[in-house]
């Protein structure tokens, strides 16, 4: 997978371990310019410069708001969060994108 099939893609979280997430939690991204991406995690908005070496995506500069939206909604989005600094494995097949690190996110297309 190179850049090129993310760049200016839009994506919304569907499951997270396997698990479908409820409504009030949506999470997504997107990838701009650059490997640049944003998104929602939940609660708050975050940013930074994506990198993709051989399968794995791995965001530099990561940075966020700061509100705290509840315990349930702060754990997805740390997750969340925590995977795309630490790197993790990433696929793209069909209209879903993986992003596997120590959990496994789902996307799906945005519109």
């Amino acid at each position: 997978m190179s850049s090129e099939h993310l760049k200016y893609t839009q994506w919304q979280l569907s499951k997270i371990n396997g698990l479908s997430i409820p409504v009030s939690q949506s999470a997504s991204m997107r990838f701009i310019e650059a490997m640049q991406i944003n998104g929602f995690a939940g609660c708050n908005k975050f940013f930074g410069e994506g990198q993709l070496v051989e399968d794995t995506l791995k965001v530099n500069k990561l940075g966020m708001t700061r509100k705290s939206c509840g315990e349930k909604v702060d754990e997805l989005e740390q997750k969340l969060l925590m995977t795309l600094k630490e790197g993790a494995a990433i696929s793209l097949n069909d209209e879903q994108l993986v992003l596997q690190g120590e959990h496994h996110f789902t996307f799906i297309v945005k519109n």
